[in-house]
């Protein structure tokens, strides 16, 4: 599965939130938040990791890893102490070809940058991995909700604050146009993109859109 343009275009408007490790032997020093600190804040937007965390908790066992985990530029992590080591390329291909869903439990907030832990569906996986660009949400697929997605999409990175309310309101009619699971979803997703609207930072980016 490869990131699609929207997450790209999003990345570029957000600037770089990806942790790179120059080896898979050596640990990486990163400042990050403990699990005590439920406060830390995102893009210093008063948005905290623990409000972030469970917005993506909720979503539940919807995420699947990302090709590029498995390849020199991504990464899965075990974190320790703060800091950070980088799994073997090898057994992060290894892991990807299982095709496992995974729930992402908790998020924090790093210095230049955002990480995610992700939890596999049968309980046995367990790694850090990138925002965004790590894994991606099985929901965000399903072809109904294509035309939402588009138009979400859109208002995150390309539209002027004055046109926002106005794609709202053709946000609000796609979703309105659903049936059953999807309306469901594109209602939160709807949620979560006044959410955004009222801060515009990584962690209040609708979960639907990360495809």
């Amino acid at each position: 599965m490869k990131k699609s343009l929207s997450i790209a275009t999003i990345v570029a408007v957000y600037g770089a939130s990806l942790i790179y490790s120059a080896t898979s032997n050596n640990y990486m020093p990163v400042k990050a938040a403990v699990v005590s600190e439920t406060n830390t804040v995102v893009n210093n937007n008063d948005v905290s990791d623990k409000t972030w965390s469970n917005k993506l908790t909720k979503a539940g066992y919807v995420f699947k890893l990302v090709k590029n985990v498995a390849t020199a530029d991504g990464g899965l992590y075990q974190r320790k102490n703060g800091l950070l080591k980088k799994y073997s390329l090898k057994y992060a291909k290894k892991v990807f070809a299982k095709n496992m869903l995974f729930k992402i439990d908790r998020a924090v907030s790093i210095e230049n940058g955002s990480l995610v832990h992700i939890v596999s569906q049968n309980g046995k996986y367990k790694f850090w991995t990138n925002f965004l660009t790590g894994t991606y949400n099985v929901n965000g697929l399903r072809k109904s909700l294509k035309p939402l997605i588009k138009t979400e999409v859109e208002m995150i990175t390309n539209t002027p604050k004055e046109k926002i309310a106005k794609k709202l309101v053709t946000a609000e009619k796609l979703a309105n146009k659903l049936k059953g699971s999807d309306k469901k979803l594109a209602q939160e997703s709807i949620t979560q993109l006044k959410q955004w609207i009222d801060n515009e930072v990584f962690a209040n980016i609708p979960t639907l859109l990360i495809v």
